[in-house]
C-alpha cells in the first residue's frame, strides 16, 4: 500500500468486522503500520470498541500458527479504565497480564496481573528519579488501582524487583523477575514523550518553589513508611471552630500562647537563618494539661491525635525521631511522654545537642557510598514528668532548650477532655493560612526585620545569644499570627517570654561544673579529713581550698558527665584553682605519706549569714 493512501473513515462495524485489522496487514512499511496501529486504537477508544487490540492479537497468533511470516510491531497496552494508551512494544499487556513470544515461540510471563508505570517523579533535594506504578489484580474493574511510588534503580534489576511483592505484586526471582524488568523498562523507553516528569519532594517544608504540602505542581514521592504523617497534615472541620478553642485558650494560659507561638514559629527557622531549638512542658504532676496544650499546637498543620502519626510519643529511637525531623523539615516536630525515652537507670536516651544540630548522621550504603543525610530546621515540642535537660548536660543543650514548667492548680488547659475532642475534630486549616501570608510579596523581610527587632531586645537580659534566638523567632511568629489568625491583641511581649529565658550563669557549663563539685565535696565532707576512719581519702581542706586527689577528681567529673580539662582551664583563668607552674594541678601529700597530684580548688566564702560569696572574682 502506498505510504500516501489516506486512511478510510472507519466506523465501529468496520472495527468489529475485521475490516480495519485487513486493511492494517496491507501496509508494507513497519514504521507507517504502527503509526496507523495508534492512531486507530485512539479511535477505537472514541468509538468505544473495547476489542480491537485483543482482535489485532488474536489475528497475529493465527498467523503463526499456520507459520505465516509475521513482524513484531509496537502493541498498545489494553487495561481497563487505564488513564494512558502505553505503546508496550512487542508485549501484550490487558487485563490477563504481561507476556510476549520468546524467540522460538514459547511465552514469557512478565506479571498476571495489569501494571504500568503512569508518572516520573524527579526530586527536587536530590534529582533522584522515582516512578508511580498503577497495578491491579482482579478482572476488569472490579478492583480499584493500586499505586505505588518506587526509585527507578528499584525495577531495574531483578534481584531488587521481588521486593515489589511486599505489596501485593505478582513477581518471582528468576525470568519472571528479569521479564517484568524487562517490561517496565521497555514501556519507559517507548513512551519519553507520553509519561509525564514532576518535581517531587520526600519532605515537608520548605522547597525551591514554596512550601510543602501547600505548593502545587510538585507531588510527594516519600516512601510509605512516611504516608501516615502526610496525610495526617491536613484540613477537618472548620477554622471557627479551631479559633474558638484556641482563643479562649489564649486568654488564660500563657503556656498555651507560647505553644502556639513555637508551632508558627517551626516555620520560619529557616527562612530567618536560625537553629532548630526546643520547647518543653514538664510537671510532675498529672491534669495540667500540657499534652493537651501539644495538641493545641499541633492541630494548627495536622490531626493532633496523641499517639497519633504526627504526634507521636518518645518511645522511639533516636534514629526514628532523626528520620522523622529530616521528613517534617519545616514543620514542628512533636513528642509525648518524655520518661518513656528513660533507660532503667533512669538516664534519658535522648539527645537534645543532636537535633538541634539540624542534620542527621552520615551513613554508607551497600555500594560504600553515602546515603542522602537528612536534614531539618524546625522546633521540637515536647513534654514529660521532668526537664529534658539536667545540670551535667552541656551549654549546647540547655541554650537550646526553652522549659515551661506546668505547675498543679495552674492549668494549661482548663477542660482538657472537651478541648481535645475539639482539636481532633477540627485542625489544619491555621497552618495553611499562615504559609499563604507568609508567601505573600515582602512578608518575609518584615518577619526578618521584627525578629532582628525582638532579638535586640531579648540580648537586653542576661541570657545567651541562642536563647535569645530562640524566644526572638517565637515572639515574630505569634506577632504575625496575631495579626493575621487571632486578631485578639495578645501577642507575646519580651518581658512574658523572658520569664522561662536561662541567664548566662545557668547555661555556663563551667559554673554549673564548679557549683557541682562544691556540691560533691559538701555531700563527702568526712572524706576531706586529716584521718579517714571508713572509705576513700579524697583530700584535706587546707587554708580555704579542697584539695584533691587528681584521680578522685577526674572520676568525679567523669561519672558527672563533665569535660574535666575545659572546666579546669576556667577554673584557672577565674582564679579558682591554685595551679604549680604547668598544667592544672600541685602535688600534696595525701595522708602524709605520698605527694600526688592535687587540684586544689578555691571554695566559696561564707558571709556573716553562712551564705556564700561570689565565687567568680579572682584571687
Amino acid at each position: 500500500m502506498n505510504p500516501d493512501t489516506p486512511r478510510p473513515d472507519f466506523t465501529y462495524d468496520d472495527f468489529e468486522s475485521g475490516r480495519v485489522i485487513e486493511w492494517l496487514q496491507k501496509i508494507q512499511s513497519d514504521y507507517q503500520r504502527t503509526r496507523e496501529e495508534l492512531a486507530l486504537a485512539k479511535l477505537a477508544k472514541e468509538l468505544k470498541f473495547d476489542g480491537f487490540a485483543r482482535l489485532l492479537r488474536a489475528y497475529r497468533n493465527d498467523l503463526k500458527k499456520l507459520n505465516t511470516t509475521t513482524y513484531r510491531e509496537a502493541g498498545v497496552s489494553e487495561f481497563a479504565g487505564q488513564d494512558l494508551d502505553l505503546n508496550v512494544g512487542e508485549w501484550s499487556a490487558d487485563e490477563s497480564g504481561i507476556w510476549r513470544y520468546g524467540p522460538n515461540g514459547q511465552i514469557i510471563y512478565a506479571c498476571s496481573h495489569p501494571i504500568m508505570p503512569v508518572q516520573l517523579m524527579r526530586s527536587i533535594d536530590t534529582g533522584m528519579v522515582k516512578v508511580k506504578l498503577l497495578y491491579r489484580q482482579g478482572y476488569q474493574s472490579r478492583r480499584p488501582w493500586s499505586e505505588i511510588i518506587v526509585p527507578k534503580s528499584r525495577i531495574s534489576k531483578a534481584a531488587d524487583i521481588v521486593a515489589l511483592s511486599d505489596c501485593g505484586i505478582s513477581v518471582t526471582s528468576g525470568e519472571r523477575a528479569q521479564a517484568l524488568v524487562d517490561y517496565l523498562r521497555d514501556v519507559l523507553d517507548n513512551n519519553q514523550d507520553l509519561i509525564p516528569e514532576v518535581k517531587s519532594v520526600s519532605r515537608m517544608g520548605w522547597n525551591e518553589d514554596g512550601f510543602s504540602p501547600y505548593v502545587g505542581g510538585v507531588a510527594f514521592d516519600s516512601s510509605d513508611s512516611f504516608r501516615p504523617i502526610f496525610k495526617a497534615i491536613g484540613q477537618a472541620g472548620t477554622l471557627d471552630a479551631w479559633l474558638e478553642e484556641a482563643l479562649e485558650a489564649r486568654t488564660y494560659s500563657l503556656t498555651a500562647r507560647v505553644v502556639l507561638a513555637a508551632s508558627f514559629a517551626s516555620v520560619l527557622v529557616e527562612p530567618l537563618g536560625c537553629l532548630p531549638f526546643f520547647v518543653h512542658l514538664w510537671s510532675m504532676d498529672s491534669g495540667t494539661g500540657k499534652s493537651v496544650a501539644q495538641m493545641l499546637g499541633a492541630s494548627v498543620w495536622a490531626n493532633p491525635t496523641i499517639g497519633g502519626a504526627f504526634f507521636p510519643t518518645f518511645k522511639s529511637t533516636s534514629v526514628g525521631v532523626e528520620m522523622m525531623a529530616g521528613f517534617l523539615h519545616s514543620l514542628p516536630l512533636f513528642l509525648d511522654e518524655l520518661q518513656l525515652a528513660k533507660d532503667r537507670h533512669g538516664k534519658i536516651n535522648f539527645n537534645v545537642y543532636e537535633l538541634a544540630a539540624g542534620t542527621g548522621n552520615l551513613r554508607s550504603n551497600k555500594s560504600l557510598g553515602l546515603d542522602y543525610t537528612p536534614k531539618w530546621s524546625n522546633c521540637f515540642i515536647t513534654s514529660g514528668e521532668s526537664p529534658i535537660v539536667t545540670e551535667t548536660d552541656g551549654a549546647g543543650a540547655l541554650n537550646r532548650v526553652i522549659e515551661l514548667e506546668c505547675r498543679a492548680g495552674e492549668a494549661v488547659i482548663r477542660d482538657g477532655h472537651r478541648t481535645a475532642n475539639a482539636l481532633k475534630r477540627n485542625y489544619g486549616y491555621a497552618g495553611k493560612q499562615y504559609i499563604a501570608q507568609l508567601c505573600q510579596e515582602g512578608e518575609l523581610n518584615r518577619a526578618q526585620a521584627l525578629y532582628e527587632d525582638f532579638y535586640s531586645k531579648c540580648m537586653d537580659s542576661d541570657t545567651t545569644e541562642k536563647q535569645a534566638m530562640a524566644a526572638a523567632i517565637i515572639l515574630t511568629a505569634d506577632h504575625l499570627a496575631t495579626e493575621w489568625i487571632f486578631h485578639d491583641d495578645r501577642a507575646l511581649t519580651v518581658e512574658e517570654l523572658g520569664s522561662f529565658l536561662k541567664e548566662r550563669n545557668e547555661v555556663s557549663a563551667s559554673e554549673r561544673g564548679y557549683d557541682y563539685i562544691c556540691g560533691w565535696i559538701a555531700a563527702n565532707e568526712r572524706q576531706f579529713e586529716d584521718v579517714v576512719e571508713h572509705g576513700e581519702h579524697y583530700g584535706v581542706f587546707k587554708d580555704g581550698y579542697a584539695v584533691i586527689n587528681r584521680t578522685v577528681w577526674e572520676r568525679v567529673c567523669a561519672d558527672a558527665g563533665i569535660h574535666s580539662k575545659p572546666l579546669l582551664s576556667h577554673l584557672k583563668s577565674k582564679g579558682l584553682i591554685d595551679v604549680g607552674p604547668k598544667g592544672y594541678t600541685r602535688s600534696w601529700r595525701i595522708d602524709r605519706h605520698v605527694s600526688v597530684p592535687c587540684v586544689w580548688l578555691r571554695l566559696p566564702p561564707e558571709n556573716g549569714n553562712g551564705e556564700t560569696e561570689d565565687y567568680t572574682t579572682p584571687l
